[in-house]
């Protein structure tokens, strides 16, 4: 599934990002104007496909042939068929929208706003892959967060969705960070257990901990 939000479907809290800014009085005109022009102009988008996976080894699953070289990802994913490999971004509109302002303050607040755009697609991403496929339950693992998944899997990331790609507006640097950067990728799979990647990541003041390290 590829999907474009439309200016009519940006739901987010302006107030939340005013607050996290802390928008003074003296600054809001000038920050309603620039919320306002980012969301005239931004497009978020996800993309998530269905595959199959064609064979496990010791350390790495095939999901069609392309491999994730994960020993996490094999354990995590023994007991499903299929991968659904993703990605989400808060758009390439806003993004260039963003690079066209010098304003180091202002920059900052679009900044913060292309955050809410990409968790506001996250969850409605998340919405459609369980009306979709039907999901009770579902688990991820990103290169890059999991731990023994290098982020160079991103390439052949891109490749489980290379006939769709494009269209997101997403590409990766040569060290395989995302651009827009406001964009997180990953494969989704169907599990009874829960897992997240930062029970295996022993980085103790990650400010987005969302689970404790599981010691193994």
């Amino acid at each position: 599934m590829f999907f474009v939000f439309e200016k009519d479907q940006l739901n987010i809290d302006k107030n939340k990002i005013m607050e996290k800014l802390r928008i003074s009085e003296d600054d809001l005109d000038e920050f309603n104007e620039i919320y306002d022009e980012c969301l005239n102009v931004a497009r978020p988008k996800f993309l998530f496909e269905k595959k199959e996976i064609t064979c496990m080894g010791d350390d790495y699953v095939l999901v069609e042939d392309i491999p994730i070289k994960s020993k996490i990802a094999v354990k995590n994913m023994q007991n499903t068929g299929y991968a659904y490999p993703y990605v989400v971004t808060c758009g390439k509109e806003i993004y260039d929208y963003s690079k066209s302002i010098d304003d180091f303050f202002i920059n900052y607040w679009i900044d913060a706003i292309m955050e809410e755009l990409l968790y506001m697609a996250m969850k409605k991403m998340n919405e459609a892959f369980k009306e979709e496929f039907s999901f009770k339950k579902t688990a991820s693992v990103n290169p890059g967060s999991t731990a023994d998944w290098n982020i160079s899997g991103q390439r052949e990331l891109f490749s489980m969705l290379k006939d769709k790609i494009e269209d997101t507006g997403i590409t990766l640097t040569d060290s395989f960070l995302m651009l827009p950067n406001k964009s997180g990728s990953g494969v989704v799979y169907e599990t009874k257990e829960d897992y997240m990647n930062c029970q295996d990541c022993k980085r103790e003041k990650c400010p987005n901990r969302k689970k404790e390290f599981s010691g193994k």
